[in-house]
This record gives structure tokens, sequence and C-alpha cells, in this order.
């Protein structure tokens, strides 16, 4: 009895291989998206608040401080529209000083309670927590979302990033490392063995795509990742197929999408063939995970090696 229950321990739980489960992962993985969007858009627009504010503050504090009077000219031409007969023929309209000081005060007031109040922690540090507090629940379910993007000059073309043609990045071609000798290391002194810190964990890519997307520990199933992919790949396009539409009922929308570099690149699903060593790889297409969808259907890639003469 002791050995059948380890054994289904380190199996785990292997979840279905059906639409079904495929759609109730993406609706979970939708909603983790969806609210990490929300969080940063309400974050984008406080930081873009507390910004203005410190640009207001030392704005303030240069004219009280170092009477560089250049508020004095908005002011000058607010009063000559409102009162053109009584400031139309004024040549020095000069501000009282105790307007700018309570302007600074009123600016500082808020800044302290912008971060007396909690308003900071609740609308800007929550966001960033977000992503982290949610992976460490996922960690325990072998799942990931990954929300990381790639640097902006990637992101550019050629004739913007000057960077890219003074220091071009060349990518070394991988090697793989050469295994080493297997030797059997004594045991340790103590009962508790410690886990080796040697081994360096490899970062983890970009997202795909822009949204962010849940990404699944090596221990999940190699099938069941890549039945989720797929489906997920279709329901990516069904989606960008929907906004295409409804921004094509737009005239902006329509006039991007009639110009060349405002259409989407279609990949060709193509696969070619390779040839190693006298070996070639050839593409099975299988069957699809679900009837009627609009997913691709699944590949496997054989190994065929000839026979030899005789």
């Amino acid at each position: 009895m002791p050995r059948s229950s380890s054994k289904t321990s380190v199996r785990g739980f292997q979840p279905a291989y059906d639409p079904a489960t495929y759609r109730d992962l993406l609706l979970f993985e939708e909603r983790l998206k969806k609210n990490a969007m929300s969080l940063n858009r309400r974050k984008h627009r406080y930081q873009l608040f507390l910004i203005q504010l410190l640009a207001i503050i030392a704005f303030l504090s240069s004219e009280v401080l170092l009477h560089t009077n250049l508020l004095s000219i908005p002011y000058a031409l607010l009063l000559r529209s409102v009162l053109p007969e009584v400031y139309g023929e004024a040549t020095d309209i000069p501000i009282h000083p105790y307007f700018t000081m309570g302007l600074l005060l009123v600016s500082v007031t808020t800044l302290v309670l912008f971060f007396a109040s909690g308003m900071y922690g609740h609308k800007i540090g929550y966001a960033n927590r977000y992503v982290p507090h949610a992976n460490r629940a996922l960690r325990s379910f072998n799942m990931y979302l990954n929300v990381r993007q790639p640097p902006l000059r990637s992101k550019l073309p050629t004739f913007l990033n000057p960077f890219s043609l003074l220091f071009p990045r060349t990518t070394p071609s991988p090697v793989p490392p050469p295994a080493p000798a297997r030797r059997r290391s004594p045991s340790p002194p103590s009962g508790r063995t410690k886990r080796s810190s040697s081994v360096p964990i490899p970062p983890i890519p970009p997202a795909s795509n822009p949204r962010g997307e849940i990404i699944f520990s090596s221990r999940v199933d190699r099938g069941f990742r890549d039945g989720y992919e797929r489906y997920r790949a279709g329901f990516e396009r069904r989606r960008e197929e929907r906004e295409r539409m409804e921004r094509e009922k737009t005239w902006w929308g329509w006039a991007l999408s009639k110009m060349t570099w405002g259409k989407p690149l279609t990949m060709s699903p193509a696969v070619p063939l390779v040839g190693v060593g006298g070996s070639k790889l050839r593409t099975e297409s299988g069957r699809s995970s679900r009837a009627g969808d609009s997913t691709p259907s699944s590949r496997r890639v054989s190994l065929q090696v000839p026979a030899p003469s005789p």
C-alpha cells in the first residue's frame, strides 16, 4: 500500500485533454490578464497625475524662491481677455505674492495626502504586486503568468534605432556543453541534503502575446501544453479578427486597413523539410483538438533514416 501511494503522488494529477478543460483554463487566463491590464492602466493614470503634481510644485517653487515671475504671463493674458476695458492698455500686471505661495501650499498638501492616505500603495503599488502575487499562487499549479515585454529598442525599426547600426548584436551559435563525467559523490555527513545552486536557471523569455500569457512548467504533460497552446492560438486569431472588424467600422480603421503597411502579415503554415546527415524531417498533420474549430491541426515531427543499400 505505501508503494502505490508514493507512485500516485509522484505522477500527480493529469488534466483531461478536451476542449472543456482548455476553455475553462482560457477563461481563467483571460481573467488574470484583464485584471493585470486594468490595474496597469489605472497605475499609469495615477503616475501621470503624480508627475504633473511634481512638475507644478517645481514650477511654483521656482516662482516663490527664485522670483522667476513666469506665472504673471498667463495671468496677464487671462485678465486682458476677460476685462479688456480695464487691463487692455496695461503693460505690467503684477501678480500678488500670496497667490503663488497659496498655490504652492495647496500642491504640497496634495502631494503629502497622496502618500499619507495610502493612495500611492493602493493605486500604484498594488498594480506592481499583482503579478508576483498571482505567480506565487500559480506556482503550486505548475503555471506562470508571463507578462514580460520585449525591450523597446527591439520594436523600433532600424532607421529609428541608430544603436543597432553602430553596435550590432551577433547571435552566437548554440554550442552544447560537454557532458560531465559521472562521479559518485560521497554521502553528506548530515541527514539533510542541500540543493545544488551551481545549475543556472534560464531566464524566462518575453511573452509572445503583448497582453501576456500563461506558461506551464516542465512537469505538465507535453501533450496538454501543445493542445492548450493550439486552442489559445485559435482563440487569439478569432479575437483579432473581431477587433479588426470592429475597427473597420470606423473611418480611420477602414482607411488604415486599405493601406499596405496597415495590413497584417500572413505567414505560410508550410514547414520546410530540413535534411541533416542523410535524414529528413517530415511533418504529419493529426486530428484537430476540436471539430469545426479554427485552430490549426497538430503536427508531429518524425525522423526518417533511409535504409542502407544492400
